[in-house]
């Protein structure tokens, strides 16, 4: 998948990523665009929709919402920053992402894979922040 732009002022930032192969984890990397010298770092509140095709569930496309976390603030580099997880096969992801410190934006990519089917929800990846004096 190749990047896609969100910006913090539009109506809707959703990013999908269709696994093709059925999926339970999707990761998502961040590269926010660089900052002026006055602005705050970007915080994104971001949740995440599954959308589920299983003929255990019956012939019905099904979409469950996990609960949003928030990620950043976001460093100016490329960085790998929240995994999402759910235990049964996932065809499709949708990342929908918000920011209320001004204007944010931001280019994010989509990674669906394989892993152990124990976990549901979102996890936020720790950045080096702390070394750097910056408190999330």
């Amino acid at each position: 998948m190749l990047g896609v732009q969100i910006d913090s002022e539009q109506k809707e930032n959703r990013v999908e990523a269709d696994a093709g192969l059925p999926s339970n984890h999707c990761v998502l990397i961040v590269e926010p665009e660089p900052l002026h010298v006055d602005d705050a770092a970007p915080v994104w509140r971001v949740s995440v929709d599954v959308v589920l095709r299983d003929p255990a569930l019956g012939n019905e496309v099904l979409t469950a919402t996990l609960p949003a976390v928030i990620i950043g603030p976001i460093l100016h580099k490329r960085q790998v920053t929240a995994i999402a997880r759910y235990p049964a096969p996932v065809a499709r992801w949708v990342w929908r992402f918000e920011s209320d410190a001004g204007r944010a934006r931001a280019r994010v990519w989509l990674h669906p894979g394989e892993s152990v089917r124990a976990e549901c929800g979102i996890a936020v990846l720790p950045a080096r922040l702390l070394s750097l004096g910056v408190r999330p």
